[in-house]
């Protein structure tokens, strides 16, 4: 029952997969047990598995930061096959002088040209609330700068919070600001008690010099970075990894789509707004991970004459399939029924799984393998439906809210 990190390799000793979990014994025994069911991930690699390499650590946060450092190093096969590697999220530190901390994915990575990879790019994580609550538990404990040595010296959001130590506004120096982050740093490769020694010698050399300014924040560091590894604030992020990849895992199992064989790692929705049949828009919710990936939300406005729901649909998705470089959804989600499916489903490549979900009834319509329409009667309180409902809602609300915007755009010009 204790969190770790274990790690699938062949004859080889190559890693094939690497993981993490809050239970090694639980999550190891269910690869074990589910590798022969066709919609677990585990059927790739177990087959081929010559030994499973398995290591314990004293908490929740080591077992994330762990398995980032693993799959950094290794680049195991199937880590790579089985997610999108666009959507992985990585914590970077750009270049100097003026380095600031960003998470990105790591498509785009590539074009910010980093002068020392190893040094500045900190990941893979498989899940973007990893990454987010990495970054809140750093300006938490350490505070970091969000526009740090701007000409105008004025006050970043986090130093009006507190969680910034100065070098927006001149408080303290590049150098300082460097040895700063080089404790982040030290943070999110694991090293725990390289860290604890540096602070606690840094809060006895400030109190010796009577600088009990710096000793102190020294000292509220190491208390944040000692709470921090023994409360459940990582333990819960590693729980909410795990049932989300639970529960996508659910999703083929209960749909039995005849194109969807994977857990859907990114599911796109699309929803339509309009008064009447004028102003029409659409718009595009993003989940990965079953997260709302809120930067990827798109929204779009129907062109002439598809003043039909099912047709205006149609327009949108198609418009939206001319842009690869948004990524491959796993699954398309339709806020309507069969007419929809029915007229979008002709835009749609052969591949891409495509399923509608009425109001109301709450039904899931798709096409079998035949090609007949069929249908899904989840119960209400289903994980998997509330998971749809969720992004469907999230859809609807983002259309709504540009639907507002540009219909107060049309009446400003009508005056």
């Amino acid at each position: 029952s204790l969190p770790g990190v274990y790690i699938f390799e062949d004859d080889k000793g190559k890693p094939l997969y690497i993981g993490k979990s809050i239970n090694l014994r639980s999550r190891i025994k269910q690869h074990l047990e589910g590798y022969r069911t066709a919609y677990t991930k585990a059927v790739h690699y177990v087959p081929l598995t010559k030994t499973l390499y398995f290591k314990t650590v004293f908490n929740d946060l080591e077992a994330i930061i762990l398995e980032s450092n693993y799959i950094k190093s290794y680049q195991p096969r199937y880590n790579d096959i089985l997610k999108d590697n666009k959507s992985n999220l990585y914590i970077i530190f750009t270049d100097p002088p003026n380095i600031r901390i960003l998470k990105t994915r790591s498509s785009d990575i590539r074009t910010l040209e980093l002068d020392n990879y190893e040094k500045q790019v900190f990941g893979p994580y498989t899940s973007s609330n990893t990454a987010t609550v990495l970054l809140k538990q750093i300006r938490r404990i350490f505070g970091y700068c969000l526009s740090p040595f701007n000409p105008t010296q004025r006050m970043c959001f986090n130093r009006h919070l507190g969680h910034c130590p100065g070098a927006c506004d001149g408080t303290i120096s590049r150098s300082e600001y460097n040895s700063h982050l080089g404790k982040i740093k030290k943070f999110l490769s694991g090293r725990f008690k390289t860290l604890k020694k540096q602070l606690t010698a840094n809060i006895i050399k400030a109190s010796k010099k009577l600088d009990f300014e710096t000793a102190l924040d020294n000292k509220n560091e190491l208390l944040g970075l000692e709470n921090t590894l023994t409360t459940q604030t990582t333990s819960l992020l590693l729980s909410l990894s795990d049932a989300n990849d639970q529960l996508l895992k659910e999703i083929p199992k209960k749909l039995n789509h005849p194109l969807l064989t994977d857990p859907p790692i990114r599911i796109e929705c699309f929803d339509l707004a309009h008064l009447m049949g004028e102003s029409y828009v659409g718009s595009m919710a993003v989940f990965e991970n079953c997260s709302p990936s809120k930067s990827e939300y798109r929204h779009f406005k129907v062109r002439q004459p598809d003043k039909s729901d099912p047709y205006a649909m149609r327009q949108i998705i198609s418009r939206r399939l001319n842009h690869p470089e948004w990524g491959r959804p796993d699954l398309i989600v339709l806020d309507g029924g069969i007419p929809q499916l029915s007229v979008v489903s002709s835009v749609v490549p052969i591949g891409i799984p495509v399923i509608t979900l009425a109001k109301q009834k709450e039904i899931i319509y798709f096409y079998d393998d035949l090609g007949a329409v069929t249908s899904r009667h989840l119960d209400l309180d289903d994980p998997v439906l509330n998971l749809f409902r969720f992004i469907r809602d999230e859809a609807h609300r983002f259309a709504n809210t540009y639907h507002s915007r540009h219909k107060a755009k049309h009446l400003v010009s009508q005056d």
